[in-house]
């Protein structure tokens, strides 16, 4: 790989991203997310003439360049060229040059000093000649010291695994289930990838013992890839998911450990049951789960419920330690308790048993006889077993 430094104009850069020639949002890069505060305070730096970091270019054979690394840097540049926000003049260490300057656009400036911002020189690598993961390899690393999530870091990792995961998250927007509408958040910071990408993984696994940690995806993305099989289920999944959301009146609200483990349980569940899932069970467990938050005591909500002492735990165990095993184990458990008591849904692994101890049991006892359940049964093994049955 060919690594060529220069410095180029900020004018020259600016009419380059605008006029379409260099591309600032390639597939590994995690979007537009600077905030205004610090916009400003890039161009603040420019303003008083200080350092800013180089660029990364990737020029490809037939000429297209894209931004490998300053993204960021280049889309406030742009938009302040673009009279898209403001100087802020009071940046610290205040100097009365650019406190003068306060509150005015780009286009409002006096003259000198926008001659001065066209042409500040900004370094710029520009890569070429590379193998196919190098660029992507080298963002990876670049960034290992910054602030971005682990899951924007493997979006920067060649390989099919990532690829597998951006379609299938491309697919599920367009199928309507990922959407700030739908599921409560965005996909800001690739969250929507996370999420898909751990699901496909428990599900190639076929084991929820095992944690899922950022490091243990890394991996995967590095050397293996995922089966047609854990696609299309995953797909399916996220499909059942929909229908379930779609029927409630009420709008449901998940974060990333709860989606997650809705998306496990819409997998095993109809396959291992050989049952579609009731259409009003999410609307209905939301309902309970939202009354025993508030404590209210209505028509539909009875606090005597046995059921309520394990929806309860799905509760802490979805703000709390989300991601560790244990968690994950008793989120899915319970939710295969509140079907099963709710619906009368076929019992898996032993849960008819446990259900029988909490009907008999206090509210307060669901914590200990689910984790004991845990404990002594082979729950984690239920994505395993309903990959073998292949019941659809």
């Amino acid at each position: 790989m060919d690594l060529n430094r220069s410095e180029l104009e900020l004018e020259s850069i600016v009419r380059r991203i605008v006029d379409g020639e260099l591309d600032l949002q390639p597939d590994f890069q995690r979007g537009e997310i600077w905030d205004n505060r610090r916009q400003q305070r890039l161009i603040d730096t420019i303003l008083r003439k200080w350092y800013v970091p180089a660029v990364h270019i990737v020029q490809s054979q037939d000429g297209v360049e894209i931004v490998l690394d300053g993204q960021q840097r280049l889309a406030a540049i742009r938009d302040f060229f673009l009279d898209g926000f403001k100087v802020d003049g009071l940046t610290q260490p205040a100097t009365p040059e650019i406190e003068a300057l306060h509150g005015l656009r780009f286009s409002q400036l006096p003259d000198a000093i926008r001659r001065a911002i066209n042409r500040f020189a900004l370094p710029v690598v520009t890569l070429k000649n590379f193998n196919p993961q190098e660029p992507n390899e080298l963002f990876f690393r670049l960034n290992q010291s910054y602030n971005l999530t682990p899951s924007e870091k493997r979006n920067a990792l060649h390989g099919p695994a990532r690829d597998q995961v951006k379609h299938l998250v491309s697919t599920l927007e367009a199928d309507g289930l990922l959407s700030r509408e739908i599921v409560g958040f965005s996909n800001g910071r690739l969250a929507f990838d996370d999420i898909i990408s751990r699901t496909c993984l428990a599900i190639q696994r076929g084991d929820l013992s095992q944690h899922i940690n950022n490091n243990v995806v890394e991996s995967f993305y590095r050397s293996d890839e995922f089966s047609d099989e854990t696609i299309r289920g995953v797909a399916e999944s996220g499909q059942q998911l929909l229908r379930l959301i779609q029927a409630s009146h009420e709008r449901i609200r998940f974060n990333k450990a709860t989606l997650f483990s809705w998306l496990i349980f819409c997998y095993w569940r109809p396959r291992l049951g050989g049952q579609y899932l009731p259409p009003e069970l999410l609307a209905r467990f939301e309902v309970d789960r939202s009354a025993l938050k508030r404590g209210y005591d209505g028509d539909l909500f009875d606090p005597r419920d046995p059921i309520l002492g394990a929806v309860a735990l799905y509760d802490d165990r979805a703000s709390y330690r989300v991601t560790d095993v244990s968690s994950v184990l008793a989120r899915d458990l319970v939710l295969q308790l509140y079907a099963e008591h709710r619906y009368g849904l076929q019992s898996i692994c032993g849960s008819g048993m446990l259900l029988s101890k909490l009907r008999d049991g206090h509210r307060d006892d669901a914590q200990h006889l689910i984790f004991r359940h845990l404990d002594h049964s082979d729950w984690s093994q239920v994505l395993l077993r309903s990959k073998e049955t292949g019941v659809r």
